[in-house]
C-alpha cells in the first residue's frame, strides 16, 4: 500500500466585492475621527442659536410662523453653508497642502475612492449636526407648545443644501490645495447666501423660486401660517430644491473624478457622467421650478403634484361662545379663544336680530392671494343661514409678532376683528366700500368701543378697506355722526329695512337718517 500524501490547503482569495466595502468602512470610520468639522461645530451651534432661533421664539406659537424665519427665508442654511463649505475645502485640500498627493496616488486604491471616502465624513458630520440643531429646535417648540406639525419637507431641503456646500466646497479643496482654498470657499458660499436671499425677496416666481432662501410660496405671508394646520406642507417645491441640490452635489463629486490622478479610464468615464447626471438633475429642478404656480394652500408644480396632499386635515374644533353665539376654532387656535370672543362679542351684540346677523361662527384655512386681487378677506359673511369665517391667520395674533413693531396686545387684535367684521357685514367686499357702507361702518366701530377719531389710523395700522387716511372728516364722517346720534332702536330697525340695500351698494349717504 501507498500512503497518501496530504493535499496541499488552498486557501482562497476572499472576494473583492467583500474586501472593498469592509475596506472602505474602515477608512470611512477612521475619516470620522481625523475630520476637522467637529471642530468647527460649537461655532455653528452659537450661530444658530442666535440666527435661527431665537428670533423665531418673537412670532406666534405656530409652526408657520415660527419656521419662517428660519426655514422659509433659509437662515439655518445660511448658519450652516458657508462653514460647511470652507472646513470641506480644508479637508479636500489635505493631502496636495502637505505634499501627499504623489504619495496617495502611488496606493492601490484609486485616489477618487480615498477622497470620496474624506469628503463623506465630512458630509456626515454636517448632516448629522444640521438633523440634531433642527430637532432640538422643534423639541423646544413642542415644549412651549406651538401649534401645527413641523415642515419635515423643508428640513431635509436643508439637509441637501448642507451636503451641496461639503460637495462644492471639497470640490475646490480638492482642485486648488491651498491654505487659502478653505476661506475661498467659505467666502463663496456666503456670497451665494447673499445673491439667493436678495434674488429670493425680489422675484416670485420662475426659476428663483428654486433657490433655498426664497421664502415665496409655501411660506409667503400670513397665509404660511396655516400650512400643516388646516392642511399639509405642499411637498412640490422642496423636492424641486433637493433635485437641484443634489445635482449639484452629484456633479461636484463627479469633478474630483476628471483628473487623471484620481483614477483608471474608466473610474474617469465614470466620473464624467456622475458629472453629467448631476448636472442634468439640478437642470431638471430649475425647469421644475419654472412651472410653478401659487394655489390658496402653496406653490404647486403640476408634474410633481399629488392630489392627495390637496385634502385638509380633519381635527375636532375648540369652540366657545360670543354674545351668545358660537364660535368654533381650530385647536392649534385655541389659545387664541378669549380673545377671539371678547373682541366679536360687541359687534355681534349691535348685530343680533338682523336678518343678516350670522348665527354661528368658524375659522377658515388662511389663503394665498391669488391673481392680483390680493390676499382675502379676513373675515367673511355668507350661506343661509349666515354663518361668519374667519381666516385668523391672516391677522395679527395676540403675543408676539415677528415683523410688527412690537407684540400685539389684546385690544390692536380686538380691533382688527371688529373692523374686518364690521367691512363684512356692511358688504363691502374687497374694496373700501361704498360712501354709506363706509358711514355704518364707522358707526359699528364706534359702537364697538372705537371712536370716529381712532377709527383712521386703525384704518392705516391694519391695512384694511376704509375712507381715505387721515382724520375723521369729510361727507362720510359727517353722515356717520348724523347716524349715530339716533337712538340705538332707530338704527337697529333703519337696519333691518336696509341692510340687503346696504350690502348691495344701492344706498347712498343722503339716505341715512
Amino acid at each position: 500500500m501507498t500512503a497518501t500524501t496530504d493535499a496541499p490547503v488552498r486557501h482562497r482569495t476572499p472576494r473583492a466585492a467583500s474586501v472593498v466595502p469592509r475596506g472602505a468602512a474602515r477608512l470611512l470610520r477612521v475619516e470620522l475621527r481625523r475630520n476637522a468639522m467637529p471642530w468647527i461645530l460649537p461655532l455653528i451651534a452659537a450661530l444658530f442659536w442666535f440666527d435661527s432661533y431665537r428670533p423665531s421664539t418673537g412670532t406666534a406659537l405656530l409652526y408657520g410662523f415660527r419656521t419662517y424665519w428660519n426655514m422659509g427665508q433659509g437662515h439655518t442654511i445660511i448658519d450652516f453653508g458657508p462653514f460647511v463649505a470652507g472646513v470641506a475645502a480644508w479637508m479636500g485640500s489635505r493631502d496636495g497642502r502637505r505634499g501627499l498627493a504623489d504619495l496617495v496616488t502611488a496606493t492601490a486604491r484609486p485616489r477618487w475612492a480615498a477622497q470620496l471616502a474624506t469628503w463623506a465624513a465630512t458630509a456626515i458630520w454636517a448632516v448629522a449636526a444640521y438633523l440634531v440643531f433642527v430637532g432640538v429646535m422643534f423639541a423646544l417648540y413642542a415644549h412651549q407648545g406651538v401649534g401645527g406639525t413641523p415642515p419635515w419637507w423643508w428640513v431635509a431641503v436643508g439637509a441637501a443644501a448642507v451636503t451641496a456646500f461639503s460637495a462644492v466646497g471639497f470640490a475646490i479643496g480638492a482642485y486648488w490645495p491651498s491654505r487659502f482654498a478653505a476661506p475661498v470657499a467659505a467666502f463663496t458660499g456666503f456670497l451665494a447666501m447673499a445673491l439667493s436671499s436678495q434674488t429670493g425677496f425680489r422675484d416670485t416666481s420662475g426659476w428663483a423660486l428654486i433657490l433655498p432662501t426664497n421664502s415665496n410660496g409655501n411660506f409667503d405671508g400670513n397665509a404660511g401660517s396655516d400650512s400643516g394646520i388646516f392642511y399639509p406642507w405642499l411637498p412640490d417645491l422642496p423636492i424641486a430644491r433637493i433635485l437641484f441640490l443634489a445635482g449639484i452635489a452629484v456633479a461636484a463629486l463627479g469633478l474630483t473624478g476628471l483628473p487623471a490622478r484620481a483614477g483608471g479610464p474608466w473610474l474617469r468615464r465614470a466620473a464624467a457622467v456622475l458629472t453629467l447626471a448631476g448636472m442634468a438633475a439640478a437642470g431638471t429642478g430649475i425647469g421644475l421650478a419654472s412651472t410653478a404656480r401659487l394655489s390658496v394652500h402653496g406653490m404647486i408644480i403640476p408634474a410633481l403634484h399629488d392630489a392627495a396632499n390637496d385634502a385638509p386635515i380633519t381635527y375636532a374644533p375648540a369652540c366657545g361662545h360670543a354674545a351668545g353665539m358660537p364660535v368654533c376654532l381650530n385647536p392649534a387656535y385655541g389659545r387664541w379663544m378669549p380673545d377671539v370672543t371678547a373682541a366679536l362679542a360687541p359687534v355681534l351684540a349691535e348685530v343680533a336680530g338682523l336678518p343678516g346677523a350670522p348665527v354661528r361662527a368658524t375659522q377658515v384655512a388662511a389663503a394665498y392671494p391669488s391673481g392680483g386681487d390680493g390676499p382675502p378677506q379676513p373675515l367673511t359673511l355668507g350661506g343661509h343661514p349666515p354663518v361668519l369665517r374667519m381666516r385668523l391667520g391672516s391677522l395679527d395674533l395676540p403675543g408676539p409678532c415677528g415683523f410688527c413693531d412690537g407684540p400685539v396686545t389684546a385690544k390692536q387684535f380686538a380691533d382688527q376683528i371688529r373692523l374686518a367684521f364690521a367691512h363684512a357685514f356692511v358688504g363691502a367686499g374687497m374694496g373700501s366700500g361704498s360712501p354709506v357702507q363706509q358711514a355704518v361702518q364707522a358707526v359699528l366701530l364706534q359702537d364697538a368701543g372705537i371712536p370716529f377719531a381712532a377709527q383712521p389710523r386703525l384704518l392705516i395700522r391694519t391695512n384694511g378697506p376704509g375712507p381715505a387716511p387721515g382724520s375723521a372728516t369729510g361727507p362720510v364722517y359727517a353722515a356717520a355722526r348724523r347716524f349715530a346720534t339716533a337712538p340705538a332702536a332707530a338704527r337697529h330697525a333703519w337696519l333691518a329695512a336696509h341692510l340687503a340695500a346696504l350690502q348691495a351698494g344701492r344706498l347712498t349717504l343722503g339716505e341715512l337718517p
